[in-house]
């Protein structure tokens, strides 16, 4: 067998090897996403009315996390500055850097309380999407100014009731892994309610789902929740690039 061909076997192995890897994770992924949004949709009626900001929903959804998390073999989360994650009922604006469409999973496996600011068109997807918006995670059309303001108003709303909010300020994924531009609403709102913003550094995520494929691939992630950056006596300008460097610094 020439050298050519042995080359060329080896790499037919390694393509088996990611189909079939890819093939074992989103059987997970679909499994656990049935199960759970099932069970949100069915608790929605009977929560509602006793817990308002759903918080037991949301609690299902961190165990979705970490249910995948602990399914797949192939995936290593590590958690630095835990400490830094809100207390109990305390309003914070958390800011995370965008690598992937599997970000979100990274942050259920936190475990801790928070709405997230999500594109409208991922509540549209069966039972993914309709326990996110039973477990009123906030929808936004990006090309809509009216739709950028009603969710900011549902924001301002869990935050008033002490709940922090997630938002990827870039606005969509970056394809190279270095952050893009912020966007300034997460920082305006949190100045606004003079609430502190958390930086939240994803560094691995890309490989989890990468952009413009649909197999996972072998991911080592590492979470960092950076220091809270007090908003009362800076510019909502100050506060974005104090967060964004905070981030960058962990990439």
């Amino acid at each position: 067998m020439s050298v050519s061909e042995k080359i060329g076997n080896v790499v037919k192995e390694s393509e088996i090897k990611d189909i079939l890897r890819g093939l074992f994770t989103w059987f997970n992924v679909v499994i656990f996403t049935v199960f759970y949004s099932s069970l949100i949709l069915i608790l929605f009626p009977f929560v509602y009315f006793v817990d308002k900001e759903r918080h037991l929903l949301h609690h299902l959804a961190n165990l979705w996390g970490k249910s995948i998390q602990l399914a797949n073999p192939w995936w290593q989360f590590s958690i630095e500055g835990a400490e830094n994650l809100a207390k109990k009922g305390e309003a914070v604006v958390y800011v995370s850097n965008h690598q992937s469409q599997a970000d979100i999973l990274a942050l259920f496996i936190l475990s801790t309380r928070f709405r997230w600011l999500a594109k409208e068109s991922l509540f549209n997807i069966p039972f993914f999407g309709w326990g996110m918006r039973a477990a009123g995670y906030v929808p936004v059309n990006r090309a809509s100014k009216k739709s950028g303001e009603k969710s900011m108003k549902a924001s301002s709303r869990h935050l008033r009731r002490g709940t922090p909010m997630v938002f990827f300020p870039e606005g969509t994924r970056s394809e190279d892994g270095k952050i893009k531009e912020f966007k300034s609403g997460a920082f305006r709102l949190a100045k606004a309610l003079h609430v502190p913003v958390v930086p939240i550094t994803l560094n691995g995520c890309a490989n989890l789902l990468p952009k413009g494929s649909l197999l996972p691939k072998l991911a080592k992630v590492t979470i960092t929740i950076h220091p809270k950056i007090q908003t009362t006596e800076m510019t909502a300008q100050e506060v974005m690039q104090k967060a964004r460097e905070s981030i960058s610094s962990k990439l």
